[in-house]
């Protein structure tokens, strides 16, 4: 134990490069300038979505308003196993009304982050190619860092090297250019992730990001976005981007999903403003949780090691509910006070669901989880309608789900 920590401390200086500490009055006009720039590419985005939206009117004999498909995908680490196994079912669903549609907004948090490129391309090699990432889960994608795993000077408890190596394969010229391709038909592709030194959510359109990668030919930057989305804390390295770090999406906002009714920029007040005498597009979000929605019961021990995985669960699963019962309410007052059509539908792990093995990125929890996703999205009562006009939805009120599906 002494030898231990004698190595320990001797290695205690040995710290990574330090980065450029910043005074408070350059902090502070830093943080003005990224929400800025931020805030130009969301309306950048907007503004094509829009233009796509106004294709769609205009191409109706009838002037019928548009729908527009939002999908948003969580975290929830391996348990992403589950929406990939979740879009390749759905797009197999026997109904037509039902099989999983073209989208024009498809955002992804942490391993949502992952799976939304391939749901943004939306075909079905797409989605099974990133189901088959899923189910092949390699034993170097995570790596612990040794004995001295704990020392500060390290970035994080684990490294991710076989993930990085397989991301890069997964992430290919082909790949990049279907990504650009659709977002060049104004569809958008936003990846959130959390600025830790900002404090803030911050993100991209990585549409727009794969446009710029396919014409220089470096994908370097998309793949950077999708490994600091889904950098958990402490746990796997933080990410620099644009002079900022960034860890995962999933501290901020583990689903990525608002209407933002009071924002000029927002899609409705900006249809509004534009088409006065239109009626407002029907808009349906589809919300896959890579979770469930209610913890499964389990004795915890009185030590800290013990504690802090449960706490750190139960705290993201209950800040995803709450972002998704924000939106079913704004869909709601849409509904009731813009005569709008906005629905809102979710879809988890049935609560009953458990892992056939113990442990992290296992491949028979990941196949199980993939199995469960096929079967569900294949079946339109896996859903649970949220919001929808007429207060149909259920607002967010949490049935017990079983693996009836």
């Amino acid at each position: 134990m002494f030898a231990c920590l004698a190595t320990a401390a001797a290695l205690w200086g040995c710290a990574s490069a330090e980065r450029p500490v910043r005074s408070s009055e350059q902090m502070s006009a830093y943080a003005a300038a990224v929400i800025e720039r931020d805030t130009e590419k969301f309306r950048t985005s907007s503004r094509n979505l829009l233009r796509r939206l106004d294709a769609k009117l205009e191409a109706s004999a009838t002037r019928e308003p548009p729908t527009v498909h939002f999908l948003a995908l969580s975290g929830g680490g391996d348990y992403g196993a589950f929406g990939a196994g979740f879009l390749v079912g759905w797009g197999q669903n026997p109904d037509p009304a039902w099989k999983r549609p073209e989208f024009d907004i498809v955002t992804g948090v942490s391993t949502g982050a992952l799976l939304a490129p391939f749901a943004f391309i939306g075909t079905d090699d797409a989605c099974r190619h990133v189901e088959e990432f899923y189910r092949n889960p390699r034993k170097d994608w995570i790596e612990s860092r040794g004995l001295l795993f704990f020392l500060p000077s390290n970035p994080s408890f684990m490294g991710i090297p076989g993930l990085e190596r397989d991301l890069h394969a997964a992430i290919d010229p082909a790949l990049v250019e279907q990504i650009a391709g659709q977002s060049r038909l104004g569809k958008m592709l936003l990846i959130s992730a959390t600025d830790i030194e900002l404090g803030r959510r911050s993100g991209w359109d990585v549409g727009i990001e794969a446009q710029a990668a396919a014409t220089s030919g470096d994908s370097s930057r998309l793949r950077k976005i999708l490994l600091a989305s889904s950098a958990i804390p402490a746990v796997f390295p933080p990410v620099e981007i644009d002079g900022s770090l960034y860890v995962d999406g999933g501290v901020t906002a583990n689903v990525l999903v608002r209407l933002d009714l009071k924002s000029p920029e927002s899609m409705v007040r900006s249809w509004i403003r534009e088409h006065p005498d239109d009626p407002l597009p029907r808009i349906r979000y589809w919300v896959v949780i890579n979770n469930s929605l209610n913890q499964a019961p389990k004795t915890v021990q009185p030590r800290w090691p013990a504690i802090i995985s449960p706490s750190l669960s139960v705290a993201i699963r209950s800040a995803t509910i709450a972002e998704a019962r924000w939106l079913a309410a704004q869909a709601d007052y849409a509904n009731a006070t813009l005569n709008a059509d906005i629905e809102v539908r979710v879809v988890a792990i049935p609560d009953d669901w458990r892992p056939p093995v113990a442990g992290d990125f296992q491949r028979e929890t990941m196949v199980s989880l993939s199995d469960l996703g096929r079967r569900m999205g294949a079946d339109a009562n896996s859903w649970q309608l949220w919001a929808a006009p007429g207060g149909r939805g259920s607002g967010g009120l949490i049935p017990t789900l079983t693996t009836s599906p």
